[in-house]
């Protein structure tokens, strides 16, 4: 692809995320896209000939966006714990948690979407054990999975109720897995019985 084709799809998928984040998963639309883009349909339509492939983009583009956030995180383990609270709602805001809804829903009728999801969940979880075992909590396969599904648990709440308590909870959750709460096993209590130092 030429560097002017691929300028030119970064362009079309940037403005698609601004309408998601304006308007929504039914707002999402060839139409709405193009005027955002500043394009006619028929020129976005030459980069992304079906809403499927503009949603495919997209979807990509989320989840590399959810990796950075969550390979900047792994970097804050050793920080304070407030820090990590912190970054950790940073990376699960409103924003972000709307995108991820869209790609799950994107996922649920699409298998493409449903690899990239797929992929991006198999990031995410390694990014999640390596944290833990920098801040030396249990980063055993469940226990990442708890941490995982409680962000994202969190996350959807906080954007459903729109609340202060709901940030706060999703904060405290952070902290609670930060300061190893959550998982408190030590890493070398998850070996099998028969292991020895």
């Amino acid at each position: 692809m030429s560097t002017k084709n691929a300028e030119m799809r970064a362009r079309i998928a940037a403005a698609a995320l601004t309408v998601l984040r304006q308007e929504g998963w039914s707002g999402l639309t060839q139409p709405r896209v193009a005027r955002a883009a500043g394009l006619r349909q028929s020129h976005l339509t030459y980069y992304f000939p079906t809403r499927r492939d503009l949603v495919t983009a997209i979807s990509r583009e989320v989840a590399r966006r959810l990796v950075e956030g969550f390979e900047r995180l792994a970097r804050e383990a050793p920080a304070a714990p407030g820090a990590f609270g912190k970054s950790f709602a940073q990376l699960c805001s409103p924003e972000q948690t709307r995108l991820l809804l869209t790609l799950v829903l994107a996922a649920d009728g699409e298998p493409a979407i449903r690899r990239i999801f797929r992929g991006l969940t198999r990031e995410v979880r390694a990014l999640i054990a390596a944290t833990m075992a920098r801040i030396g909590a249990a980063a055993d396969a469940e226990s990442v999975a708890l941490i995982h599904a409680l962000g994202v648990g969190l996350a959807v709440l906080d954007l459903a109720r729109g609340e202060p308590a709901a940030r706060r909870e999703l904060q405290t959750i952070a902290r609670m897995a930060r300061s190893r709460r959550i998982a408190d096993k030590k890493p070398s209590q998850s070996r099998g019985k028969g292991s020895r130092r």
